[in-house]
């Protein structure tokens, strides 16, 4: 979710005791794309920026299904 991706990679940064400044040194990005990312404004920033942003972190994004589980699913949750 993406709501959730800001909130990760400011948990992550301050983790690793990092500025944004800092992240955005490593990523090669301007500190104001950091903070946008952060507060979950998405207006101006592609994915190939989110993927040099987790990847310094050491994160990856993935893609997975979105809806309700099917049968097979709900067996499995036993």
């Amino acid at each position: 979710m993406l709501e959730k991706l800001g909130e990760l990679i400011r948990t992550h940064r301050k983790q690793k005791k990092w500025s944004q400044q800092q992240l955005a040194q490593l990523s090669g990005l301007d500190r104001t794309t950091i903070g946008a990312l952060e507060r979950d404004d998405y207006s101006d920033i592609g994915i190939r920026k989110v993927q040099r942003i987790l990847e310094v972190l050491g994160l990856t994004l993935s893609v997975k299904p979105y809806g309700l589980p099917d049968l097979d699913e709900l067996k499995g949750m036993k």
